[in-house]
């Protein structure tokens, strides 16, 4: 016998999937413009153009983030759609 009542099983998965969604964004908001930071960064250090490089590499990391975390947020509202949790 398990703590969750029989029609609360399948709702155990879906609550791990979303906590995992859920850490996942400050992962996304924090790696992808520090990786775009350093590409623009190096890539100021070859050209000789700092900072234009590096703020563009910053910008275009933090659209990036906001992109990926548009598709994780549809990703998560579309499981829940399907298994008729959703409205």
């Amino acid at each position: 016998m398990g703590l969750l009542k029989p029609d609360q099983k399948g709702d155990k998965g879906q609550t791990a999937r979303q906590l995992a969604l859920l850490a996942a964004i400050p992962a996304i908001l924090v790696v992808a413009p520090l990786v775009g930071f350093f590409i623009g960064d190096w890539m100021d250090g070859k050209t000789k153009t700092a900072p234009l490089l590096t703020i563009l590499g910053l910008i275009l990391g933090f659209v990036a983030a906001a992109k990926e975390i548009m598709v994780l947020i549809k990703r998560g509202t579309s499981s829940d759609k399907k298994n008729g949790q959703g409205n």
